[in-house]
């Protein structure tokens, strides 16, 4: 008598779960750093715009130059930071149960009186959402932001 051999066997479908695990854990980490960034984008992009908008020296602007007080403007900046992104003077993000969620380092700022530019690159480190008692190693992603230069000439 003679047995058939089965084509799919039982450590072939825990394997393939396993591998599916794994391929899900990877793109639910991805996507974390994914939304995460474009969120710190998008804040640090806000900050620097209405700094710079805040910034502008209302006779230059009168006149349509572009002439910006660049110790306000960096005032303004951190001040949206920690005031509208809800960060501590570290510039790190806590949720509502002390649990760290990103910290932002400015690397380099570039301040530019006229015509008006403001520009902000470093990293936003983070700890991995879905290993983080595996793994609880904090991880950089890097960011370059700059104020869109709005024109006042006619």
């Amino acid at each position: 008598m003679q047995y058939k051999k089965k084509a799919f066997s039982g450590i072939g479908f825990i394997l393939a779960i396993f591998m599916f695990g794994i391929a899900l854990f990877i793109t639910m980490e991805y996507y974390h750093i994914f939304t995460t960034k474009e969120s710190v984008d998008i804040d640090v992009s806000r900050a620097l715009n209405i700094s710079v908008d805040l910034a502008m020296q209302d006779i230059d602007w009168i006149q349509h130059n572009s002439v910006m007080d660049t110790t306000k403007a960096e005032k303004e900046f951190k001040s949206y930071l920690i005031n509208d992104m809800g960060l501590n003077s570290n510039y790190e993000k806590y949720d509502s149960n002390g649990e760290f969620l990103y910290q932002i380092i400015i690397d380099e700022t570039k301040i530019q009186r006229t015509p008006a530019k403001f520009k902000v690159s470093g990293r936003i480190r983070m700890k991995p959402v879905t290993v983080r008692s595996v793994l609880p190693e904090t991880f950089d992603v890097p960011f370059s932001e700059e104020s869109k230069n709005t024109r006042y000439d006619d």
